[in-house]
């Protein structure tokens, strides 16, 4: 006598328990493809510094940059005590155009730094 396939049985005897694995399944697939992909994407990022923008602080460019936070503070021309500060208020509070502090700190940085590893 021949037994009737496995998955017929499933699907005849356990509907609604087949259909949750496999959206069980669909889902852990999704995750599992989004997991590979960010993977992917930050292991071609690692190594390379971000583009300075004007919602950055120099704390966060700083360890972005692999420089002394008190490099940047006097690049900036920035008090020790300065209080965290993007660097479009320090632009506003210097009063220089943001773009003008992008840039001599884009050159800075530059200057300062040997070539991504």
């Amino acid at each position: 006598m021949k037994h009737p396939a496995p998955l017929r049985v499933l699907w005849a005897h356990h509907k609604p328990t087949l259909l949750l694995l496999v959206v069980a399944l669909v889902f852990a697939l999704f995750f599992a493809a989004r997991f590979v992909l960010h993977v992917a994407y930050w292991h071609q990022m690692q190594g390379t510094r971000p583009q300075i923008e004007e919602w950055m602080t120099p704390r966060y460019i700083a360890k972005a940059w692999h420089i002394p936070p008190d490099d940047i503070r006097a690049a900036l021309h920035l008090p020790d005590d300065s209080r965290r500060q993007t660097l479009e208020d320090i632009a506003k509070s210097q009063g220089r155009p943001v773009e003008a502090l992008l840039s001599d700190l884009t050159v800075f940085l530059h200057s300062h730094m040997a070539p991504p590893s």
